[in-house]
């Protein structure tokens, strides 16, 4: 057998491995530039996996005799991309969503192709796989959708009325539990009665607030709720969130954002307005962190390329290009959306113990030339370009096959760098 990746000095051990362990899933990524997300770039190092885990990260990895191996020598190794409020990849509702999912839907394998290994869509999160629904979904996201738009005074006025009962309760409940844990008689535990329990749930940090606002007013007026009620929060849209970005900082409203929705500046007002290419960039220099979604939150197929799902890191670069730094423009695609929806502990990044969902790309993830050629879901590999019926035709790699690793193979991995 060949010896891989002459070029990096990282010793993999053959472990002697007994059948039952032979029988395991173990599947490693070897030589390529490991973007962990959350610490730092490994230079041509490998990823270790076991069924549907990261085993080892790092430059000395001991690698079980019959592992799959995959050669991504010269290649850069990224978490899988998780994509917020995604349309039409899968459907249903809830856990309705493992019923009626299609493992050899087309759009699945789209998405795959384009870098996403996780989606979030009716109220769920669920993983991407080809040919399997075993362990597709993630769990669920626990968002309260609250309609508090600037032009409408009765319906913000409805939402402040219901979460003033909440609070109300949660004191009332809050000083009967002091004075029956000081021993004295503080009759009947009170009662919830009127109290909307998704109000409750987000004062109790339990739930995440989602909110739509674009202009300036919305978005004083979301953070005005925000700094008397504080909860979690996502706002959706946030095309002049720069113009408060200090203050969206301080409530730490979160955001889902597309860098490329214009709105041009009025000339009717004496402030600052309209949309900027440098939204991200404000965002993120004032502490707030952010997704990214393109203009269409579903995969097209009408051949305006670059503004949908299979293309999503597209959308980062146009963020990028406005001055974002490209870390953060790949923690918006993944750890912070993944924090987001509080699957953080799973998914998000390349680290030990964490759901094995990762990618392998022929170059940079934001240079429009570079194509996802290995796409691994749960430890499992979920797509080869190579065997794609889609882009297989499109710089086709000179691939080296290795079939299991033997004792003599050396590879190497040099020392952990910094993001640049």
């Amino acid at each position: 057998m060949k010896t891989i990746l002459h070029l990096i000095l990282v010793s993999v051990l053959c472990a002697n491995v007994n059948a039952q362990d032979q029988d395991s899933s173990y599947l490693a990524i070897v030589g390529g530039d490991i973007h962990t997300v959350t610490d730092g770039v490994i230079m041509r190092g490998v990823v270790l996996c076991k069924d549907s885990r990261i085993l080892k990260v790092g430059k000395r990895v001991r690698i079980p005799e019959g592992a799959e191996i995959i050669n991504a020598e010269g290649m850069q190794v990224y978490p899988g991309l998780i994509a917020i409020d995604a349309s039409g990849i899968v459907s249903g509702r809830g856990t309705d969503i493992a019923d009626s999912y299609d493992p050899y839907a087309l759009y699945i394998d789209l998405a795959l192709a384009g870098g996403i290994t996780t989606v979030q869509t009716g109220g769920m999160v669920a993983n991407l796989k080809h040919g399997t629904i075993d362990n597709v979904l993630v769990g669920p996201t626990e968002w309260v959708n609250l309609n508090y738009s600037s032009t409408s005074s009765s319906g913000r006025r409805r939402v402040r009325d219901e979460f003033s009962k909440a609070r109300d309760f949660m004191r009332l409940h809050r000083s009967w539990e002091l004075t029956s844990s000081m021993g004295e008689d503080a009759g009947d535990e009170p009662e919830a009665q009127g109290v909307k329990p998704e109000y409750l749930s987000l004062l109790k940090g339990e739930g995440t607030a989602r909110f739509s606002a674009n202009s300036l007013k919305d978005l004083l007026a979301t953070c005005e709720l925000l700094e008397e009620y504080p909860m979690q929060s996502v706002i959706f849209g946030g095309q002049e969130a720069w113009a408060c970005a200090g203050r969206l900082g301080r409530v730490n409203a979160r955001l889902v954002i597309t860098p490329r929705n214009k709105k041009w500046a009025s000339d009717d007002l004496n402030r600052p307005s309209g949309w900027t290419i440098e939204n991200a960039k404000t965002l993120w220099e004032h502490g707030v962190r952010f997704s990214i979604l393109p203009g269409e939150n579903s995969i097209s197929l009408m051949g305006l390329a670059g503004r949908d799902l299979m293309t999503l890191p597209m959308e980062a670069a146009f963020a990028i290009r406005g001055g974002l730094q490209q870390d953060a423009a790949l923690r918006a695609i993944t750890i912070d959306a993944a924090e987001m929806l509080g699957i953080e502990h799973r998914l998000g990044s390349i680290e030990v113990g964490k759901d094995a969902n990762i990618i392998v790309c022929d170059g940079d993830l934001f240079h429009y030339r570079s194509f996802v050629q290995w796409v691994v879901v749960d430890g499992k590999m979920m797509y080869d370009k190579q065997r794609s019926s889609y882009f297989a035709h499109i710089r086709p790699r000179a691939e080296e096959v290795i079939d299991e690793i033997g004792e003599e193979t050396i590879i190497d991995a040099p020392e952990v760098v910094d993001n640049p």
